[in-house]
């Protein structure tokens, strides 16, 4: 006979528990052994340093008595050769301070829960078999943030610009790029403190990777009036071209330029727009979608990061354009990988948040038909 999810749920959680119990077991032995070692290596040290110090103290107290007699020290000059023997106590604090901390940080290191095994976090594979299946809280659905991303990064890898003019458009546009991913990002902490039945923090903890995205925006806004000074000679010849300019091409006789605009929409702003749109008619019906949603923001982001990375690439090896606007591109893509680093943040610090609210889900108390009675 199959046992029952419940059942499933309740060995889970003693396991767990006796996991717990035997990582803090080992942890806090290393502990009070690290802890023994500090005092016995500042003992010591401060013995190995009080010996010098009584000596330097017995010549400080000779070397006074004979100034005194000479009249060319104070009454109390003996007293400062006490400091010497001061040495072996603060050599010997230093040392158990540094060790005491070092046993510490390896007691919170020890101790500290492992999203990856203390929690079943939606996304990740675990190396034991999940004993909720492939739809535990969030774990099925994958983000629309995620995917309208990866139709970004996917089409923009296949764009290649027929002539200089369409990249400088490449160039221009990218604010308006990062920034249609940015407002997805600002619309999930807007409806996360507005819509979504989930912590204050959350909203927060959003809004911060958003703060990041808009540096990039930023960054990026410099990145177009970069190209046109680097590049004014070069893009003088479309907008004021001389009799015959032609006649300075590298190769064969091309277009002036006209059907081309650097201003022109470029095929990052074409690609993802649609990121800002979708996502702000997107309406999700349930917790663990908005879940998904949390844990695809930074896959999303990196999605973003990836057709940056290419147009810095592409700009490095194959345009021909100035080394600043490449190290310009360079800091977009900076900024938009420490925005995705801080958005790695956001799954579990949900689960956290929410923890009693998921465990409902994913060990229902009796079965989902029991638990489904304190549905509201």
């Amino acid at each position: 006979m199959a046992e029952s999810p419940a059942g499933q749920a309740l060995r889970e959680r003693i396991r767990s528990v006796r996991r717990a119990l035997a990582k803090k077991a080992k942890a806090g032995a290393r502990y009070v052994l690290r802890s023994a070692v500090a005092k016995v290596a500042a003992g010591a040290v401060g013995a190995v340093v009080l010996i010098p110090g009584l000596l330097l103290r017995t010549l400080a107290a000779g070397a006074g008595g004979v100034l005194r007699l000479l009249r060319l020290a104070p009454r109390n000059g003996t007293r400062w050769g006490v400091r010497f023997t001061r040495w072996s106590v603060l050599a010997a604090t230093a040392v158990h301070k540094r060790l005491m901390r070092k046993a510490k940080d390896g007691w919170d290191k020890a101790t500290r829960p492992n999203v990856l095994t203390d929690f079943n976090e939606p996304g990740h594979a675990r190396p034991a078999a999940d004993e909720f299946g492939t739809d535990h809280f969030g774990g099925n659905l994958v983000s629309v943030f995620k995917q309208e991303t990866e139709a970004v990064r996917d089409a923009y890898a296949t764009y290649d610009p027929p002539m200089m003019l369409a990249v400088a458009a490449e160039y221009w546009g990218l604010p308006e790029g990062v920034g249609a991913a940015a407002e997805a990002v600002r619309q999930l902490a807007v409806n996360t403190a507005d819509k979504y039945p989930a912590d204050a923090t959350m909203a927060d903890l959003v809004a911060q990777v958003y703060a990041l995205l808009h540096q990039a925006v930023q960054k990026a806004q410099e990145i177009g009036p970069l190209f046109a000074k680097v590049h004014e000679n070069d893009l003088r010849r479309y907008e004021e071209p001389r009799p015959g300019e032609h006649m300075w091409n590298i190769l064969e006789r091309r277009a002036d330029g006209q059907g081309f605009d650097q201003r022109q929409p470029s095929q990052f702003v074409a690609v993802a727009q649609d990121v800002a749109h979708v996502y702000s008619r997107y309406e999700p019906g349930h917790m663990n979608q908005v879940a998904a949603e949390y844990e695809g923001i930074p896959d999303g982001i990196e999605n973003i990061a990836a057709a940056i990375h290419l147009l810095q690439v592409r700009s490095n090896d194959r345009y021909p354009v100035d080394k600043a606007v490449v190290d310009a591109i360079a800091d977009v893509h900076q900024l938009l990988m420490a925005a995705a680093s801080a958005a790695q943040e956001l799954m579990p610090n949900f689960r956290r948040l929410h923890a009693p609210d998921i465990s409902r889900h994913e060990a229902p108390r009796n079965g989902e038909e029991s638990e489904a009675m304190w549905d509201v």
